[in-house]
């Protein structure tokens, strides 16, 4: 990566470039800064194994349909 760092979630700065200009990779990003990496693992997870699909159709999924941050992070915790 252009940092040397092992992913976007470890660096400090808020940043909106390529795919963190996405909510969904930047809830991603934000849930692990929160977190960490085994949680959202954790969750993901269980999200599938009670329906929750990351990818329906092409590349959108149920984690798609968000507008905010803090919508995505509590659908990922909750599920629901």
């Amino acid at each position: 990566m252009e940092k040397g760092i092992a992913g976007c979630y470890v660096c400090e700065e808020s940043c909106s470039k390529g795919l963190l200009g996405k909510i969904k990779p930047l809830g991603f990003r934000t849930f692990i800064q929160r977190y960490g990496v085994e949680a959202l693992l954790d969750c993901l997870e269980r999200n599938e194994k009670n329906g929750v699909m990351y990818h329906r159709e092409g590349i959108n999924g149920d984690y798609d349909k968000f507008e905010n941050v803090e919508d995505l992070i509590s659908f990922i915790q909750s599920g629901k």
